[in-house]
């Protein structure tokens, strides 16, 4: 349970960075687990990557069911909202 916490912030962390934009499935796997000390507590329990990507999407689903980003079911995509931000206390400035 601890580490699915860990993964949540993580993708609220890494979609407020890219705040206004969206990042696929594959793109938020592949930026979690290119963090060093993250991937040590993540990846060591799962070697297949479609394992990998099952967990991702359960976490993705958690964070859109709370309100925290907007998973678009159809072209599995995903950004943040506002409650996110503020979830993670993010600092992001708009024009």
């Amino acid at each position: 349970m601890e580490t699915l916490l860990i993964l949540q912030i993580k993708i609220l962390q890494i979609l407020a960075v890219r705040y206004g934009t969206d990042c696929t499935l594959e793109e938020l796997t592949n930026l979690c687990t290119q963090v060093s000390n993250f991937t040590t507590v993540f990846t060591d329990n799962l070697s297949n990557e479609n394992e990998k990507q099952a967990i991702f999407l359960d976490a993705l689903i958690f964070l859109n069911d709370r309100g925290h980003i907007f998973l678009n079911s159809n072209t599995d995509r995903s950004s943040i909202t506002i409650k996110g931000l503020i979830k993670i206390n993010s600092k992001v400035y708009c024009n």
